[in-house]
């Protein structure tokens, strides 16, 4: 199976992709974290709130993405993708109408509904236009833009947008309005996109579940990313605020997360294309996931200079892995990209049981210790590394083919 449509097509699908998960998805969810201590001060939200907070996002995603990756698979993925973005516009804004923590808990689980469910049908569609080969490379770049959406949501949220709109409120009426921008965009240049292979394969939905359901390299991937992915949100909403209990300003705070994130905007593409040149996944996550533990861990004993390199070497693998690990699922025998959405959305659901427990329940350390929480963190990348070993090679058979087989 090689590429579908013309080459202009495919990377236009590629950019348009990249540009939904950049704002709908990473810079309308990471201005919470550099917003949080704007946000508990005027709805006097306690460290424990502001993990829920954090947390809360993911909780309607656990159910959303897993019917997005079916119904992207059944039905294709323009209209998901356009429905998710307008929803995610329309909650997203709501955001900044919260007057409490029930309120803003609530409008952040519908929020998670329809931006959770954005990642899993930008893989789908990306799987559909590259299949046996650069799938590693398109898979970096619409993962790296979720890293650099990250990144600039950070840096700009707090010391930027919201002096200038006039507060945190207004921010997400903000977020909301770009997000419905990118929506109509893919509404109007998307359907003019037509792919030249598999453009029939629309599974039907029990036999799907049944397909996926029985793939053992499915489960350990989801099994071995809830733990990576839990630990990252945790570090992701923690370490601003840890920083500036420490003493370090607001911009230099968001700067050192900004750093984080930066690393890995930086690094998924070129290791996602040596992935694909070297025919090997497993190579690159695991020592990817070691460097995490490690730095992670080490966070928790400093608040010196020393943050900075560890911020770095903390983010500088975790695109690359999201987009591996993606590579991975679509490469497992059994699924291929006519499967892509339901067991990327399973996987998906499993990385947000992560995002749900993994920020409140390490903040709950914070009072014993301020550090403590990154040990935790670190924890449930160990957990990861540790799963990922029993998990099958695919890179070296991609040239071959897609082996859907029962």
């Amino acid at each position: 199976m090689t590429e579908s449509g013309p080459a202009g097509q495919r990377w236009y699908v590629v950019g348009l992709g990249a540009a939904v998960n950049f704002i709908v998805f990473a810079m309308a969810m990471s201005c919470l974290p550099v917003l949080f201590s704007e946000i508990s001060g005027e709805l006097n939200l306690s460290i424990v709130q502001v993990g829920t907070v954090w947390g809360a996002g993911s909780v309607a995603g656990i159910f959303s993405i897993f019917a997005a990756g079916i119904l992207a698979d059944r039905f294709g993925t323009r209209r998901i993708l356009v429905a998710a973005c307008l929803l995610a516009a329309v909650f997203g804004a709501l955001r900044g109408l919260a007057d409490g923590f029930t309120s803003l808990t609530i409008t952040s689980l519908l929020f998670g509904l329809a931006s959770e469910a954005v990642p899993v049908v930008v893989v789908k569609n990306t799987s559909l236009w590259f299949h046996d080969r650069g799938l590693g490379m398109a898979q970096g770049i619409v993962t790296t833009s979720v890293g650099g959406g990250i990144m600039l949501g950070a840096m700009l949220s707090a010391t930027v947008l919201s002096p200038w709109l006039g507060g945190w409120r207004n921010v997400m009426f903000f977020y909301g309005g770009l997000s419905a921008f990118i929506g109509i965009i893919w509404w109007l240049t998307a359907p003019a996109l037509k792919r030249s292979a598999g453009a029939n394969d629309t599974p039907s939905v029990m036999p799907a579940l049944r397909r996926v359901t029985r793939s053992r390299g499915v489960w350990l991937i989801a099994l071995a990313m809830m733990g990576f992915a839990g630990g990252n949100k945790g570090v992701i909403g923690y370490l601003p605020l840890y920083l500036r209990g420490s003493g370090w300003t607001p911009a230099a705070a968001d700067g050192a997360l900004a750093a984080l994130n930066a690393a890995g905007t930086a690094t998924a593409i070129p290791l996602g294309l040596l992935s694909d040149r070297l025919g090997r996944r497993k190579a690159f996550v695991l020592p990817g996931l070691l460097v995490t533990v490690v730095s992670v861990g080490l966070l928790a004993m400093t608040t010196g200079p020393a943050v900075w390199p560890l911020a770095i070497f903390a983010g500088v693998f975790r695109d690359m892995i999201w987009a591996v690990a993606a590579t991975m699922t679509v490469e497992t025998p059994g699924i291929g990209p006519a499967y892509a959405g339901t067991a990327v959305g399973i996987i998906h659901s499993l990385t947000r049981v992560g995002y749900t427990f993994a920020p409140p329940a390490g903040n709950a350390f914070a009072p014993v210790r301020a550090g403590l929480p990154f040990v935790f963190w670190a924890g449930l990348s160990l957990l990861a590394l540790v799963v990922f070993l029993f998990t099958q090679e695919t890179g070296r058979d991609r040239q071959r083919h897609f082996a859907i087989t029962d």
